[in-house]
């Protein structure tokens, strides 16, 4: 072929991949479309917050929202000075909390803040649940958000809603900040097996695909064929806090949320607010049939799935803290008989997922006595 018709060719290539990427960044529903990336800012205290006083409109094939940023950076209404007789809960996450997948209106924060107004006695306080939930957090991230965020919404209450898929594997990945390791440690985690090999692709490249709609695409369809056809299938990494036998890097997770959750509730306390904890399952320890894909997965790769590992991990960890805590997984798995609680294309909540967490949440509430007491 010919030097001319090869420039051709690959300048014609160039220019359908751009027309497929910006009509893919206009039209397509996805995180990576700047539509939705926009909301967000980098912060030099936090690294990456919600962007005061943003707004979209965040369309999907399964749901379709209007998002928008109060100028305090969450998903909520104004946050002013604290009213005369109102008590306020802060709950503290990541996009379980956000819920960009819903309107603001029937995020379960909103729908708790509803059933609480509903039992209002003549005379008792009113009640505002604030949304302080921000997309890609981890335990660290959600800490400090906190304490250079949310500390200020004069919170009575603070509750950490911790997902037990993948907070370990957050937490550890961002633990330094908040669990320095010693240099043993470091030492000793530098020459453990890794628990996912590292990627044969340089730095470069993996940036582009994560910034490109159209190579996003083609990763994720060409790791769905290599799962659906090859004879072995890697074990999903936030995976491994639910097999048998602890790998250090979840066990360093856990022990890092468990230090969070101790300094949220600390910083809390020195405002006056109580804290409590929150356990929010993974998709497929409720959908048995999301359960029964990943189980045939994971004993492919020689290993076992225990199905509810990671809540009984978290509970355990945190329990020790002495904080008031409550497992959704009950609630959510009783519910789902009735009605999906989580979304087929995502692992969060269906409308009804949040209206029984508004549920488990208020009953929590009341019967953990973390509601008892004045107003500040």
């Amino acid at each position: 072929m010919q030097p001319s018709r090869v420039l051709l060719f690959v300048a014609i290539m160039l220019v359908q991949f751009g027309l497929f990427e910006a009509g893919m960044r206009l039209h397509a529903g996805s995180e990576a479309a700047p539509v939705f990336q926009q909301l967000f800012m980098r912060d030099p205290e936090i690294g990456v917050r919600l962007r005061p006083g943003a707004s979209a409109r965040f369309k999907t094939s399964e749901f379709e929202t209007d998002i928008v940023i109060n100028s305090s950076g969450v998903r909520d209404g104004e946050i002013g000075p604290k009213p005369a007789g109102e008590r306020r809960i802060v709950v503290l996450g990541d996009s379980i909390v956000l819920s960009v997948q819903v309107q603001a209106a029937e995020t379960f924060c909103a729908q708790l803040q509803q059933r609480l107004n509903a039992r209002q006695t003549p005379g008792g306080p009113a009640y505002r649940v604030i949304n302080a939930g921000v997309q890609g957090y981890g335990p660290v991230e959600a800490l400090s958000f906190y304490e250079h965020v949310a500390s200020r919404f004069e919170a009575d209450v603070v509750l950490i809603a911790i997902y037990v898929g993948n907070d370990a594997m957050e937490a550890h990945d961002s633990g330094d900040a908040v669990l320095p390791r010693s240099a043993p440690e470091r030492a000793a985690a530098s020459t453990a097996p890794a628990t996912t090999k590292p990627s044969p692709w340089p730095l470069w490249l993996r940036r582009l695909v994560r910034r490109s709609m159209v190579l996003q695409t083609v990763r994720l369809r060409t790791l769905t064929l290599l799962e659906r056809y090859s004879r072995v299938h890697p074990i999903d990494r936030a995976l491994t806090i639910y097999l048998p036998v602890l790998p250090p890097d979840m066990e360093r997770g856990l022990a890092v949320t468990r230090e969070c959750v101790r300094r949220i509730a600390v910083v809390a306390a020195g405002r006056g607010a109580r804290t409590g904890v929150v356990l929010v399952p993974a998709r497929f320890q409720v959908d048995d049939e999301n359960y029964e894909s990943l189980e045939a997965i994971v004993a492919e790769g020689g290993q076992k799935l225990v199905r509810d590992a990671a809540t009984d991990r978290f509970a355990s960890v945190l329990g020790g803290l002495g904080l008031p805590m409550v497992d959704t997984l009950p609630a959510l798995r009783a519910a789902a008989g009735e009605s999906r609680v989580f979304m087929r294309s995502t692992a969060h909540f269906t409308k009804h997922g949040h209206e029984v967490m508004a549920d488990a949440l208020a009953g929590f509430l009341r019967d953990s006595g973390l509601l008892d007491g004045g107003s500040r």
